[in-house]
């Protein structure tokens, strides 16, 4: 015997399945030099096209984060999707500046960045640096990593210098690399928070002054960086919100003619954000890292301008190591002085924990490090990654010292 179907089962049904999706035109208000197809290419496909309410507000974040826009307003108009932009002043200048204990081991940091080039979100840079003891320089050219339905490419070329300082036994060298790099991110599912990348890296390597005997002084360094990306972090001037986290394994071979010197390592990192309220936000940045010990020249360096923010007022050339953590909290709160013009008040602090190696690259004892402060940031919103800042404060740990960084970006 057969029982018909209640007409309230039938309709419950036939609720649950979803409306026909109505594509929708694509229209870009207020660009004077962005090319509508870096919109396009942020969006779950080519226009027209159906966008859910999560994919309304994952394309909001996707315009956030590539960083040219001082507001952002994504929303449906009937059959359009309007996105409406404000731009930023888009070449920008940078400098920072880190005391130490003496001059020579103080940090200084000049750059010129275009980060819209030609209208296409590709950001081209070039800077020259001073840090452990010695200069460097490089140029990069990078393509946004936001768009998910093509592949995006990066790729720079650089000469690094490095003083290897090592006061408990009285060795120091200075190590540069000449390197070319060449990276792609593949394109990705849009509705998914995972990113990967492959950097290939290639440098030349030479160690001079008193190098500890049995190290290589001259040889290739070849290897890749293997990065898988879970991206739910929205970058905004004033209050950034969620979360990223970064996993990189890093297999690379020193290679010279009379043998092969292993140089692996690979590191973790997080960044997280909190907004309060719409000036208010808690940040925390932290990284852990290892790396293949016995050779010094793949010793780690964390000092406070390091992976994962450092720790501020540590010595940049002085502590190095064959793993760490660190972590960096920081509280700001902006304080409006015209529509686009903010003071930032921050207070922070920083920590870490380092497994310190000798001249001889092998671990020989756990160092912490502490400190925290206070700072400012004029945050200006027509710039794009122009901040003004000045932090002082004290290092606790491993010595007591007090210390004063300059700078025109934002620490993390």
């Amino acid at each position: 015997m057969t029982h018909p179907v209640p007409w309230t089962v039938v309709l419950s049904v036939l609720s649950s399945i979803p409306a026909p999706c109505e594509p929708l035109e694509l229209e870009v208000v207020g660009v004077k030099r962005l090319r509508r197809e870096v919109v396009e290419a942020l969006l779950p496909g080519p226009p027209p096209v159906c966008v859910s309410d999560d994919e309304l507000d994952e394309v909001d974040r996707r315009l956030w984060t590539l960083g040219l826009f001082s507001a952002v307003t994504v929303e449906r108009a009937g059959r359009v999707l309007r996105v409406t932009l404000e731009e930023k002043w888009t070449l920008i200048p940078t400098l920072d500046f880190a005391t130490s204990r003496t001059l020579v081991d103080s940090y200084g940091f000049v750059s010129l960045t275009e980060f819209n080039l030609l209208g296409h979100a590709m950001e081209v840079s070039g800077f020259a640096m001073w840090s452990e003891r010695s200069p460097s320089f490089a140029l990069s050219w990078r393509e946004p990593e936001t768009r998910a339905r093509a592949a995006s490419f990066q790729a720079d070329i650089s000469s690094i210098g490095s003083a290897l300082v090592f006061e408990d036994s009285g060795v120091e060298w200075t190590r540069r690399w000449w390197t070319a790099r060449v990276g792609v991110r593949p394109p990705f599912w849009y509705g998914s928070p995972w990113r990967l990348s492959g950097l290939l890296d290639v440098s030349y390597e030479r160690s001079t002054g008193v190098v500890p005997q049995g190290l290589r002084t001259e040889g290739l360094n070849v290897g890749l960086t293997l990065a898988a990306v879970w991206d739910r972090y929205e970058w905004h001037d004033l209050v950034p919100h969620g979360t990223r986290v970064s996993l990189e394994a890093s297999p690379f071979l020193f290679v010279t003619p009379r043998d092969v010197t292993q140089r692996h390592g690979a590191a973790v990192s997080l960044l997280t954000a909190r907004k309060f309220e719409a000036r208010t936000a808690l940040l925390f940045a932290g990284a852990a890292a290892v790396s293949w010990w016995g050779d010094p020249n793949n010793a780690m360096l964390l000092g406070s301008v390091s992976q994962g923010g450092g720790v501020r007022g540590l010595p940049d050339n002085r502590y190095r190591t064959a793993a760490y953590a660190v972590g960096n909290l920081e509280l700001r709160r902006a304080l409006t002085l015209t529509p686009t013009l903010f003071l930032q008040p921050v207070v922070f602090l920083d920590g870490a924990v380092m497994a310190r190696v000798d001249a001889e690259g092998m671990p020989v004892a756990a160092v912490p490090a502490l400190s925290a402060g206070a700072g400012l940031r004029l945050v200006w919103t027509t710039l794009a990654s122009l901040v003004p800042r000045v932090d002082g404060g004290v290092l606790f740990l491993p010595f007591r010292s007090w210390f004063v960084t300059f700078g025109l970006s934002q620490y993390l």
